[in-house]
This record gives structure tokens, sequence and C-alpha cells, in this order.
């Protein structure tokens, strides 16, 4: 525009359009042909839990409650094969994914991204990390190491749901997520046919728990 033999020009700023939210759609766990995935007996790790039976069928979702200390997360940790038994059987069938209470990765510098992609190798139809809705695109490329608890266990869900799991164990998978993430993994029970084992004391997931309940301690 020409005002008094001078041109003019506005500039506007370009405001960038905010990151689309974080949403989390895909389900926990596989559906199987049925049958029985987990059959305890007798059950034994000394001094932390004692446990003298328990089933768990094909698309059941069973909810593990019970006070810290007594043994929710050792009963996780024996059915994921990380904990060995003193004593007892334990049989778990199908393919198994955990989210651990504390997520920890070996190498601290290694980008999210590439643990990631290291965890999904050799795996059909993987989903690409961006489209499950879990770790902002910004941290794909931190270290691990950088993260804090809350994207750890955000990237540890990744990787456990990445598995196609028949059976998935998550243990309080409410601590130190948001509540908008919170109920978005709720959502995913409703919709997921494969067994989920839940390892919880947060009393807003148990007052919304429509599956099988076992009570530990």
């Amino acid at each position: 525009m020409w005002c008094g033999g001078a041109s003019v020009f506005s500039v506007v700023n370009q405001v960038r359009k905010p990151p689309k939210p974080l949403v989390f759609r895909h389900q926990l766990a596989e559906e199987t042909d049925g049958g029985r995935l987990v059959q305890v007996r007798d059950l034994v790790v000394a001094g932390r839990l004692c446990l003298d039976r328990l089933d768990v069928e094909a698309g059941e979702q069973l909810l593990v409650t019970g006070a810290n200390g007594s043994g929710k997360s050792t009963l996780l940790g024996v059915l994921a094969g990380r904990l060995t038994p003193t004593a007892g059987s334990v049989s778990v069938g199908g393919r198994v994914a955990e989210l651990a209470q504390d997520v920890t990765f070996p190498d601290r510098a290694r980008r999210a991204a590439d643990v990631y992609a290291d965890a999904v190798a050799g795996l059909e139809d993987a989903p690409a990390l961006r489209d499950l809705g879990l770790v902002h695109p910004r941290d794909h490329h931190r270290p691990v190491g950088l993260l804090s608890v809350g994207q750890r266990r955000r990237l540890g869900l990744a990787v456990a749901v990445a598995q196609g799991p028949d059976l998935m164990l998550l243990d309080e998978p409410t601590n130190h997520l948001s509540p908008a993430l919170a109920g978005e993994i709720e959502e995913a029970l409703g919709r997921s046919p494969g067994a989920v084992v839940v390892a919880s004391h947060d009393r807003w997931l148990r007052r919304r728990w429509e599956g099988s309940v076992r009570a530990l301690g």
C-alpha cells in the first residue's frame, strides 16, 4: 500500500499451531483362541509373597489389590519371568508383556526412538512410536536418561503394547501418568480382547473396575 509516497508493509507474525495432544487408542492385549494363560499353585517368594492358587483365563481382566508390601509387584515379576519363585509351580502361556512400576533402560544415553526401535526389531506389524500416542515427538530423540519418570513409563508402555501380547501385566499403571492417560488406559481395557493383569491400590481404579479381583495380604 502506498501512503504519502512511502511504501508501508504490514508484517503478520504467523502463530504456529499447537502440537496435537497425545491420545492413546491402541488395545493392550491381543485376542487368543482361549484356554488358561496363567496357572499358579503354592507359590512362595521368600519374604515377599505366598499365594496358594491363581488362574487367569484368555481374555480375562484381573485386578490384584493389597497394601504396599503385600506382594503385588512380586507376583507380576514372577508372571513376567523376572523373578524366580522359592517354591511352587507357575505356568504362563502365550506372549507376555509388562509395564513395571519402575521403568529403567540399560543405556541411559540411548535415544527414546532407538530404544523403541530395538525393542520392536523383528516384530511384524509393530506400530510406529509416533502412532501410539504415548511419547511426544519432541522426546523421541532425547536420551532416555533425561526423560522424566512419567515419560519413561510412557515409553515402557509403548514397548509393551508394541509386543502385541496375549497377556499384559500392568504394575500401578496410574502412577506418574497424567489423569488423561490414566483414563485412556481404562478405555483401552474396555476394548482389549486379550488378558490383562493389573496390580494397583489406586482407589479410583478400584472403584471403576469391572473385571475379576484378587486381594493379597
